[in-house]
Order: C-alpha cells, then sequence, then structure tokens
C-alpha cells in the first residue's frame, strides 16, 4: 500500500510560524493567507456568530435584515479573493 497521495501539490505552500518551529502545509492561496495572517483561528468563531444570529431569525423581516447583513460579509470576502487572485496573476508575469 503506498503512501502518496495522487491528488498532493507538486509544489506545496508552507506556512512557518513560531520562528521556525511550527511548519504547516497550506492547500490553496487563501488559506496560506489564513494561516499566516492567523485568520484560520477566526472561522470557527465566525461561524459560531452566524449560528447564533440565525438561530434569532423569528420572522421574515429579521430574516431579511439578516441576510442583508451576510451578503455584505461576503461581497467583502470575494472582493477580497478577486483582489488576492489579481496579485497573484501578477506575480506569475
Amino acid at each position: 500500500m503506498s503512501t502518496s497521495n495522487p491528488k498532493k501539490s507538486t509544489n506545496p505552500l508552507y506556512v512557518v510560524r513560531s520562528n521556525g518551529v511550527d511548519v504547516e502545509e497550506a492547500n490553496g492561496i487563501l488559506e496560506l493567507i489564513l494561516k499566516k495572517t492567523g485568520l484560520d483561528k477566526m472561522i470557527p468563531v465566525l461561524e459560531s456568530f452566524m449560528q447564533i444570529i440565525l438561530s434569532q431569525v423569528q420572522t421574515y423581516a429579521v430574516f431579511i435584515e439578516v441576510k442583508k447583513m451576510f451578503d455584505k460579509v461576503f461581497e467583502k470576502v470575494i472582493e477580497l479573493l478577486f483582489q488576492i487572485q489579481q496579485m497573484t496573476a501578477k506575480k506569475k508575469i
């Protein structure tokens, strides 16, 4: 039985933390940025926050307001992803 993973990247990305003590592999540029900035630790907090907000929705009017709030957050995330994509495309040229 082989231990090699056929889907494994041939040029993996690594995040070095704690002055070189901790080294983690990142599966993509977004994961690399999240780990490098420490935002990866915030994802579970954000998920919990979203679950709490959604659990409070009792009426359609509240649902619409929550949806507007989530739409703004995701709009910013998509904008950030686009900027990252533009930056990485420039580096490849």
